[in-house]
């Protein structure tokens, strides 16, 4: 097994490479889900973002990812692993494994998503944004506003990771009972990965898009104890029935599964591809 030197180098690769690249397209699936236009098409809400923000609109926030990336990759990859090799090798262990891998990601994601969305609807920067919620409502009230979106994210981040890593990991297992281990590359990485991240990400959309009506309330009454009902789990499910009906959870979804489809293949064919290098070194 990968010492975690390795897991933490790969995983760090592994985050760099799909952040950079999904950035644009989160921007414009973040817009969607928060102004639940009916009829308002991915092409055209990212012509409206370009022009009254200029090319920064689609980069704003993505700080927090970046340096999100380095622990969420790491424990991703390193908690399934580990929990893998506990279970039974099945495609249930494999399951197993990836959903409590997605848990344990979620109780950093929780807080880093509500920042990030923040920042991509109304500018500023993370910090700024702590230090107002921290003098409105102490250390207390930070923590309340941080967890806002935690139950629909742990639902979101279990069943992605579950798809993501554990039907990954089973059709990489039977590419290479069939062309060993050393005929592995990156095409075949690539080929796998880019359908599973797709898979995955239209499994949990449903769970993310609640979770991101959530997050993107106004912060400045939730810290003044003021909590808007869209920023509870019942009140955010009820606006997106209300305004679209079931294709309302699905809105962005078209950005929302190309994004997924860069950053889940950039991220494992980066992950596979320093790993590789690592054990040659």
């Amino acid at each position: 097994m990968s010492s975690i030197t390795d897991e933490l180098i790969a995983g760090t690769a592994a985050g760099f490479a799909s952040t950079i690249l999904g950035a644009p397209l989160d921007a414009v699936k973040v817009r969607m889900q928060h102004l639940q236009q009916p009829g308002l098409t991915t092409w055209a809400c990212a012509l409206a973002m370009l022009r009254e923000s200029g090319v920064p609109a689609f980069f704003r926030g993505v700080g927090v990812p970046l340096l999100n990336s380095v622990l969420m990759n790491t424990v991703m990859f390193v908690v399934f692993e580990e929990v893998r090799s506990a279970l039974p090798d099945t495609t249930g262990g494999a399951l197993a494994a990836g959903a409590v891998s997605g848990l344990a990601q979620s109780l950093l994601s929780t807080p880093m998503d509500l920042l990030k969305i923040q920042v991509q609807l109304r500018g500023g920067h993370p910090l700024s944004i702590l230090r107002r919620l921290a003098a409105r409502s102490g250390a207390v009230g930070v923590a309340s506003t941080l967890s806002v979106g935690g139950s629909m994210n742990m639902l979101r981040e279990g069943v992605f990771t579950a798809v993501y890593l554990g039907l990954y990991s089973r059709l990489r297992q039977r590419l290479e009972l069939a062309h060993g281990e050393q005929a592995l590359h990156s095409g075949h990485v690539l080929a796998l990965s880019a359908p599973v991240g797709a898979l995955a990400w239209l499994s949990c959309y449903g769970f993310d898009t609640v979770k991101s009506v959530q997050q993107s309330q106004p912060l400045d009454r939730a810290a003044a104890n003021k909590a808007p009902p869209l920023s509870t789990v019942a009140g955010a499910t009820r606006h997106v029935w209300e305004r679209g009906g079931v294709a309302g959870f699905y809105r962005g979804a078209l950005a929302s599964t190309s994004r997924a489809v860069l950053v889940t293949a950039s991220r494992l064919v980066a992950y596979e591809r320093t790993k590789a290098l690592l054990s040659e070194a």
